[in-house]
C-alpha cells in the first residue's frame, strides 16, 4: 500500500512506496506536494520504498509535466530510503531538474533519514 506516513506535518511530507504506482494513486501523491508547495517557500521530502514493481507507463506524462510545471528549487531537502540501486537512479533523475539537496539511505539508516529531513 503506498500511503502518506502519519509524521508528515507542514512542510514536511513523507510517503512509503511498497507496490506499483498506480495513475490515480501518484495524482493524488503530487496534488498533495503541488498544494504543500503553495502554501511554504521550502518544502521537505520524505520517501521510503520497500518494495517497488514500477509505475504504470500513464504516469511518466504526470512527472514530466510536474517537474517543469513546478519551481523544484522549492524542495529544500529530500531524502530516499530504499535500495541503493533504485535509490540511485532516482537522484540522478532529480538532480537533472533541480539543485535540491538529496541524500540516499539504506534501510537500516532510515532513522538518520529521519532525523536529516526533520531538522
Amino acid at each position: 500500500m503506498n500511503r502518506k506516513l502519519d509524521w508528515s506535518r507542514g512542510n514536511l511530507l513523507a510517503f512509503e512506496i511498497d507496490n506499483k504506482v498506480e495513475e490515480q494513486e501518484y495524482k493524488e501523491m503530487l496534488a498533495e506536494v503541488e498544494q504543500v508547495m503553495k502554501e511554504y517557500d521550502k518544502i521537505k521530502l520524505f520517501t521510503r520504498i520497500t518494495d517497488f514493481e514500477g509505475t504504470e507507463l500513464s504516469t511518466m506524462n504526470d512527472r514530466f509535466r510536474f517537474l517543469k510545471d513546478n519551481d523544484m528549487d522549492k524542495v529544500e531537502k529530500y531524502a530516499i530510503v530504499g535500495d541503493e540501486k533504485l535509490v540511485k537512479a532516482i537522484s540522478k533523475t532529480l538532480d537533472v531538474f533541480s539543485n535540491t539537496n538529496i541524500r540516499q539511505y539504506s534501510p537500516e539508516e532510515e532513522e538518520e533519514a529521519k532525523s536529516w529531513i526533520v531538522d
